[in-house]
This record gives structure tokens, sequence and C-alpha cells, in this order.
């Protein structure tokens, strides 16, 4: 208790110096914002002992005072799942950590957790760090356990982090519920990020749109069908998707993506795939608009299969580019491309 009314006595200070600037400086604002480190919480590096507690706890307080600043120290930083979510981000929170941060799952036996969960959060980033999921040591069949899930959040952005071994996916990016008013994600950045070694996809867009992944390197996704570096896949019933859920104006750019092995053409170990699983049966709905990736090297096969106004351009496509959706092609080096 006694740490909250501190934060909130500093929220309070902070907010009245914005207002002293604001009226003694023609009009120039100062922003209140808090800055806490989680050691303050009782979160400790390399000591064996469970943190999700002591640094959630940090982001709950910070956020209820008005946004702020997260430092959690270099050094390992043991997280479990007790309630399916690991770590919760809040509004107008900013995780900060350093190079070799390393935030670890403990292995458990879920078949759907968040590992760490943005959902319906606003002005969220998190920049550094390390983060290792369970792939290699969980136990029993999973479903959705995703390393970072993302879902009908605006403006977050994902910065210098590196995230290994998701069970599913390392980066989800979707919508909590089909049917309610919240849709989906939007200004979404990934930003010189390496996702590695997921056990479906290392970046799965499901319902977002102005997404911009810039600098990344994705590799080595495999596991569990598609296995793909990036797949932009909305949910779809019979071919439909629902106008809400078309993925828009996703930008792909200076990204290296990786595929452990050659493509089989359904979609399976591509490095960028647009997909309405029902495009065979005569039912390719668009599932999203206004993709463009730029100065890319795809170490495999890519698709659009279901994608309107996509553009590659300036990319090196090692494998083959299956193209079903008209694909606008610049200045690229492709090693076969196949139009169906």
């Amino acid at each position: 208790m006694m740490r909250k009314n501190k934060i909130l006595e500093m929220a309070l200070l902070t907010a009245g110096a914005a207002c002293l600037c604001f009226a003694f400086s023609g009009g120039m604002t100062a922003k209140a914002e808090v800055a806490v480190n989680a050691s303050e919480y009782g979160a400790y590096p390399n000591d064996g002992v469970d943190d999700t507690e002591q640094i959630n706890k940090a982001i709950r307080e910070v956020s209820e005072a008005g946004g702020g600043i997260v430092t959690i120290d270099a050094g390992e930083f043991n997280i479990s799942t007790p309630v399916q979510i690991g770590i919760e981000l809040k509004d107008n929170v900013t995780i900060n950590m350093a190079a070799n941060t390393v935030l670890r799952l403990k292995a458990n036996s879920k078949n759907y957790y968040d590992y760490i969960a943005i959902k319906n959060a606003h002005n969220v980033t998190i920049n550094g760090g390390k983060i290792y999921a369970d792939k290699k040591q969980h136990v029993g069949e999973s479903e959705d356990c995703h390393a970072i899930c993302i879902k009908d959040s605006q403006n977050v952005k994902l910065e210098n982090v590196k995230i290994y071994d998701a069970v599913t996916d390392g980066i989800y990016l979707g919508t909590m519920n089909d049917s309610d008013n919240l849709y989906g994600c939007s200004k979404i950045t990934i930003k010189k990020c390496t996702v590695s070694n997921s056990g479906r996809n290392n970046i799965g867009i499901v319902d977002a749109d102005n997404v911009t992944i810039d600098g990344c390197t994705i590799k080595k996704a495999k596991g569990k069908a598609p296995q793909c570096g990036i797949l932009i896949e909305p949910t779809t019933n019979g071919g439909k998707v629902i106008k809400d859920q078309i993925c828009s104006n996703i930008t792909i750019k200076n990204t290296k993506i990786t595929c452990v092995k050659k493509g089989d053409r359904n979609g399976q170990f591509f490095a960028i795939m647009i997909l309405n699983p029902y495009y065979y049966a005569g039912k390719n709905n668009v599932v999203a608009k206004k993709v463009t990736i730029d100065k890319c090297t795809l170490g495999g096969d890519a698709g659009n299969y279901s994608g309107q106004k996509v553009t590659l351009k300036n990319t090196t496509v090692k494998g083959t580019f299956y193209d079903h959706k008209g694909t606008k092609i610049k200045k690229c080096k492709i090693g076969k491309l196949y139009r169906f």
C-alpha cells in the first residue's frame, strides 16, 4: 500500500508540474509519467523465485497512476501462467528491458495460455529483452499457447525484443470475441525483433489493421501446420470473412525470414502466406487488403492466395512465389513465379 501511495503521489506531482509548464511556457506541456523498477516490487533477477505477480503489480499500479515506465533489470526472471495469463500489459505502460534481460516461462501442461498478454489495451510498448517460452519442455497437447498475444488493442510497439520457443505463435494479433464491438488490433509496430522456433507460426495476423513489421529476423517455425514465418489468415466460415476482420494496411519491410524447409504449396513452411483456407473450393474471399512486402529476403517459398492489392518489391524470394490474386511485383529476384 505504501508503494502504491507513493506512485499516486508522484503522478499528482508530475501532473501538477505539467500544468505549471502549460501555464507559464506559452502552451508547452509535459506528459505526466511514472517510472519504477520491478525490483521495487520484489522481482529480483537470478534468485529462482517466480516473478510473475511482482511484475504484474508494477504494471497495474503504473497504469492506474496514468502511465509510465516499468524497468526490468538485466538477468533472468521466472514467469508462470497461473490463470492462463503470465504477464499482462495495461494502458499507457512501457516495459523497458536490457538486452540481456531474460524472461523464462516455466514449463506447464496447459492447452491454452498467453505468456505475455496485451488485451483491450492502448499505448503499450515492450522494448528489449529476451523472452523464452516452453516449447521444448511443454507437456501434453497445445492449441493456443502464444508467447506475445495482442488482441483488441491499439498503439502497441514491440522493439528490440527476442522471442524464442513459442508453443504455437511467437506473436499473435487478433480479437477476443468475433461478435463484440471491439475490432481486433490497430497501429501495431514490430521493429528490430527476432522471432524464432515457434511451434506454429512465428507471427500470426488474424485480425489487425495498420501493422508494420520492420527490420526483423524471423526464422525456423516448426511444429504444427502451417509453420509459416508470417501468416495472414483471418477467421473464416466456409470461406466467408467478416468485413471488420479483413486485415488491411500491412507493411513488411527490411526483414529476413528463413524457413526450415521447402513449402508444400498448401501453405506450410512458407516465409509469408496470405490465405483463405477455402481457396481450393472456389470460395476464396479476400482476407487482406493493401499488403506491401518491401526490401525483404524470403529464404523459402511464399504466397498470396487471398490478398487484394498486394505489392512485392525490392525483395528476394529464394523459393517459389505462388500468386493467386494478381500481386504487383517490382524489382524482385524470385526463384520461381507460379501463377494459378
